[in-house]
């Protein structure tokens, strides 16, 4: 079993002592004994709730169709894509209107990313309501809060983020009735800044899978490099300052290996500074499925896997193509070329080709092909399509021999490499968008690990660096990992930038927050839609 651990809440001891008072218990703590023997070891244990809500970032049975940070963050930006194969993957055409950036206040992603994110926030109040309420000793209440304040101010982040204007809940003991009114971008980045600055020092320092000291200050940094889209003000120093925080205190490094970061026990990378742990035994509740998200289903037998797979989601054309042919990036997160029977379970023949299933008759016979380039058949109609093996395959978390319906490799929200690169966009910034020898330097610090023979025409010079590739080298680096929509839209292309289906001819501004889902619209009057969204 991995590092995490299962709780039992502070909630289930509160209501274990409301029971008959004359029962001799002897395999449970009642709450008073649970808190009078309360100290900072036990905060982890306490707040388990929490870190189980981290994980409907990425995690959950049907996050592809309902919405997830991570799928909706990544679909909308340019590096992937979900195009329909025989008549599956489509889903009343969702994951085409978040690529085309033609969503509505109806679909089922707008609404799942609100909701995960209140619903997140809910556990911390009433954690906060519950641990605040309990005789616990006040330097261990002190920790346990700060923690739960910077967990809160992550989900809020999230909506800043995706949603801009949101209401601002911090109490759990709310009024019966009591409906919260919409507050602006500004109200919420202003209270995520100061939750986190009031409450960093007293974290621990460092802890896996937690919000402790360093993993706060990323987040910290990260809020600060959006400020210029999400309130008009710059704090490229700040950015600057907070790297370099967690860069001098040497707790993390560049893993030697960029795959090692995203196997199965990644849980001792040294570049891993936040993470959502799973176990494939104990997370069934919340199942990581991010390869049968995007493998053929008939994947099995190449990889020799006891589950089989759903064959959506893959890298756009313009993402796969744009990679150096000696960049091992690409290789280390993108599977690519034919399919064999390597069980010999589906041909009787170990090591024979794979052929398309096929669900579409314009497969018959192929050979099963992962290739870059996605032909689509009846372009811009509900029943386009393409083939069985069109689009190279995540390939970045690795998926081990005799893999389960669901992951144990922890899922990376922020590493060390990112570090490097906001320092260096900061730094960019600051110096009105020209490049130096340091700013290059923090870029090919990490490029080098991706190429065997880092010579002068591998490494990132001074003259090449501008917007379009600075973005490609977020691209090469973080893929798949749920940040891309932020970085186009902080790079200003958006909505203008083309690939794939996108045309990218829309300037207009208001695609760069989501709409305020019509369901939550009908349910609580006093909330204001985004501008350019109808109200209903």
């Amino acid at each position: 079993m991995k590092k995490l651990i299962y709780i039992l809440t502070a909630a289930a001891l509160v209501q274990a002592a409301c029971t008959n008072l004359d029962e001799r218990v002897y395999d449970q703590l009642t709450a008073d004994d649970y808190f009078d023997n309360f100290t900072e070891e036990d905060i982890p244990a306490a707040l388990g709730s929490v870190y189980s809500d981290l994980r409907t970032l990425y995690a959950g049975d049907n996050v592809h169709t309902e919405g997830c940070w991570l799928y909706t963050n990544e679909e909308t930006g340019d590096g992937w894509v979900t195009p329909s194969r025989g008549g599956s993957w489509y889903d009343g055409g969702i994951y085409q209107r978040l690529n085309n950036h033609t969503w509505n206040i109806d679909d089922a992603h707008i609404l799942g990313n609100w909701r995960k994110a209140y619903a997140a926030i809910n556990t911390c109040n009433r954690l906060m309501y519950e641990f605040g309420n309990a005789d616990i000793k006040a330097e261990s209440k002190e920790k346990l809060m700060a923690e739960l304040h910077v967990a809160r101010a992550f989900w809020y982040y999230v909506l800043c983020d995706m949603y801009g204007n949101v209401p601002l809940v911090t109490k759990y003991d709310v009024p019966k009735g009591w409906l919260p009114e919409t507050a602006p971008r500004k109200e919420i980045f202003e209270f995520v800044v100061k939750e986190i600055r009031d409450n960093r020092s007293l974290l621990t320092e460092k802890g896996y899978g937690r919000w402790d000291y360093y993993a706060a200050t990323m987040l910290l940094a990260k809020v600060y490099l959006n400020a210029e889209v999400w309130v008009g003000e710059s704090y490229w120093q700040e950015v600057v300052d907070l790297c370099d925080e967690i860069i001098d205190s040497k707790k993390y490094s560049l893993d030697s290996d960029y795959k090692q970061i995203f196997v199965t026990e990644n849980q001792n990378s040294p570049e891993i500074i936040l993470a959502g742990c799973n176990d494939e035994i104990y997370d069934s509740a919340l199942p990581f499925r991010i390869h049968l998200w995007t493998h053929h289903w008939n994947y099995r037998y190449h990889h020799d896997t006891e589950t089989f797979f759903w064959g959506g989601c893959c890298a756009t054309p313009d993402l796969a193509n744009s990679y150096d042919p000696a960049d091992t990036r690409f290789e280390d997160s993108w599977a690519e070329g034919p399919l064999f029977d390597n069980t010999g379970e589906l041909t009787g023949v170990p090591g024979s080709p794979i052929l398309c299933d096929p669900k579409d008759p314009k497969d018959q016979g192929l050979p099963l092909v992962y290739t870059r380039n996605i032909p689509i058949y009846n372009p811009g109609k509900p029943e386009s399509m393409t083939g069985e093996g069109a689009g190279v395959r995540m390939n970045k978390y690795e998926i081990k021999k005799k893999a389960k319906n669901l992951l144990s490799n922890d899922f990376v929200i922020f590493r060390y490499a990112d570090v490097l690169f906001m320092k260096a966009e900061a730094l960019w910034r600051q110096n009105g968008k020209t490049a130096d020898g340091t700013i290059v330097g923090l870029i090919n610090d990490v490029r080098r690990r991706a190429f065997a023979d880092f010579t002068s025409s591998k490494m990132l010079q001074v003259s090449q660096l501008d917007d379009e590739r600075f973005l490609q080298e977020y691209a090469w680096e973080f893929c798949q990992e749920g940040h891309r929509r932020q970085q186009l839209i902080r790079f200003g292309v958006f909505t203008t930038k083309k690939w794939f289906q996108h045309e990218g001819t829309s300037e207009d501004a208001h695609l760069n927050v989501f709409p305020i889902p019509r369901d939550e619209l009908l349910a609580n009057e006093k909330l204001q839609q985004n501008e350019g969204y109808p109200r209903l």
